[in-house]
C-alpha cells in the first residue's frame, strides 16, 4: 500500500472538543475504508493565506492537521469525497508520499540549480580594489 499524506484545514470556530470530535470523525472514516494511520500532527490555529469560503462564509483562520497514512488508491477517492463534504473541514488535500524522496541539500552542498562561477569572486575583488584606487581607463582595462 503506497504512503499518503492528508493536511487539514479545520475551521477556527471549534472549541477544543469539537476539534477533537472532527479529527476523531475522520480518522474514523480513513480506517473504515481500509486506511492504517501512521502518525498524526496537529500544528495548531494558524492565518490563512487567502480568505477561503466554507458553507457560505468566509474563514481567516483555521486549524491545520497532517495525517500520514497507508491506503490503496481506489480507497483515497472515496476518503476525498467524504472530507469534502464534512461541514467543518475547509480545505482537505491528500498527497501521495515519495518514500525514496531524498532533500537534496542532504546529499551535499545546495546549489538550488545555480551554475558555479568561479570568476565571480575575482570579480568582485578587482571591482572592490579598482573603487579603492582611483585609476586610469587604460589602467582598469589592463587589469579587466
Amino acid at each position: 500500500m503506497p504512503s499518503y499524506e492528508m493536511s487539514l484545514i479545520i475551521k477556527a470556530a471549534l472549541k477544543r472538543p469539537e476539534l477533537s470530535h472532527v479529527i476523531r470523525r475522520t480518522c474514523e472514516s480513513l480506517i473504515g475504508k481500509g486506511g492504517i494511520i501512521r502518525s498524526m500532527e496537529n500544528l495548531g490555529l494558524r492565518p490563512l493565506p487567502y480568505k477561503m469560503a466554507c458553507q457560505g462564509k468566509k474563514q481567516t483562520e483555521g486549524n491545520y492537521v497532517l495525517i500520514n497514512f497507508d491506503s490503496s488508491p481506489e480507497s483515497v477517492t472515496n476518503i476525498q469525497d467524504d472530507l469534502k463534504r464534512d461541514v467543518d473541514i475547509i480545505r482537505p488535500s491528500i498527497l501521495r508520499r515519495d518514500e525514496d524522496f531524498v532533500r537534496p541539500c542532504l546529499r551535499g552542498p545546495c546549489l538550488f540549480n545555480e551554475l558555479p562561477n568561479p570568476d565571480h569572486e575575482r570579480r568582485v575583488w578587482k571591482r572592490r580594489v579598482l573603487k579603492k584606487v582611483h585609476m586610469t581607463r587604460k589602467d582598469k582595462e589592463r587589469l579587466l
